[in-house]
């Protein structure tokens, strides 16, 4: 039973028990010291006029109690909903910093095996890793401009015209060269063109981690397909693998941050996933591939979404 109901119920009580003894008690001396009818009516009156004056006495200073302590429960909460406010705020601005350091961390890795291929002497393979050099140069800028945008404004909103599609197949060839990825075979699937306003940036982190998953999955060595395919509001991106898949158990919670099925995974990977996916107004999820592994499924708009608002 809640305190409350208790307190009632025992409030209750004891006032029921007092009025009840109160009124058998006085009727009683009042119809013994009463020596007439008059007499009687003018004691009963008083009478009234007490317990009236007794009780609302009693009321006032009950219900001032009772208001006063719940001004203060009420200040307490206020109190601690902030200080939890603040707290999620800086939980989520450290996640938020440790998911774009993850994306960084990867961007740096595939640079540094793309620095590593300019040492063959092939001048066309030195002018691809050239290029992708220069790429993830450019993503390691627009990953400081977020960081810095973020901690400033908020979650940037710099939505441009784009082709999905030309930014999903720029964002694999550009972590080729990642050590994860240097001997699975990729292949992408979908229309040549899915022209849209967005924000190539968060799609091309999305693009990255998704295939770096799925590399470490299959040890670097697996079979990995990116398919594409969009209707008239929205892009959906899959990649599947031949991996061993994610177990059903772990599909509810597996974008949560510091989750991971990996061993000496950080589970920051899947977050930023989820991140970017509703930083596009989209949405992600799990599921089982028809090659094995897993399946990643990421929906976003074409569009610019309507603006959610901010309590």
């Amino acid at each position: 039973m809640p305190k409350s109901l208790l307190y009632a119920l025992l409030l209750a009580l004891v006032y029921g028990t007092v009025a009840t003894a109160y009124i058998l008690v006085s009727s009683s001396m009042a119809a013994d010291h009463s020596a007439s009818v008059d007499e009687l009516r003018r004691i009963e009156v008083q009478k009234g006029l007490i317990y009236v004056a007794v009780t609302t006495a009693g009321s006032f200073a009950a219900c001032w109690l009772a208001l006063r302590r719940m001004a203060e429960d009420g200040e307490e909460l206020l109190r601690r909903e902030r200080a939890l406010v603040a707290s999620q705020g800086k939980a989520l601005a450290g996640a938020m910093a440790a998911s774009i350091a993850h994306d960084a961390n990867n961007v740096l890795t595939t640079v540094l095996g793309d620095l590593a291929g300019l040492e063959t002497h092939d001048s066309h393979t030195r002018d691809t890793h050239l290029v992708h050099l220069r790429s993830g140069v450019d993503r390691l800028i627009d990953l400081n401009r977020r960081l810095v945008q973020a901690a400033r404004n908020g979650v940037p909103h710099d939505r441009r015209a784009c082709d999905l599609a030309r930014v999903v197949r720029d964002s694999v060839a550009a972590v080729r060269s990642h050590h994860n990825l240097r001997h699975a075979r990729i292949v992408v699937r979908g229309p040549e063109q899915v022209p849209a306003e967005s924000q190539p940036t968060l799609l091309h982190q999305i693009v990255s981690n998704l295939l770096l998953n799925a590399g470490d999955a299959t040890e670097g060595r697996g079979h990995i397909e990116v398919v594409l395919h969009s209707d008239e509001a929205r892009l959906h991106l899959e990649v599947h693998d031949n991996g061993p898949g994610v177990p059903m158990d772990r599909h509810a919670d597996l974008f949560d941050r510091l989750t991971t099925t990996k061993t000496n995974g950080a589970g920051l990977g899947l977050f930023s996933v989820r991140a970017c996916a509703h930083g596009l107004g989209g949405e992600a999820e799990v599921g089982v591939s028809p090659l094995g592994g897993a399946l990643f499924r990421v929906t976003v708009p074409l569009s610019a979404p309507e603006p959610i608002p901010v309590a």
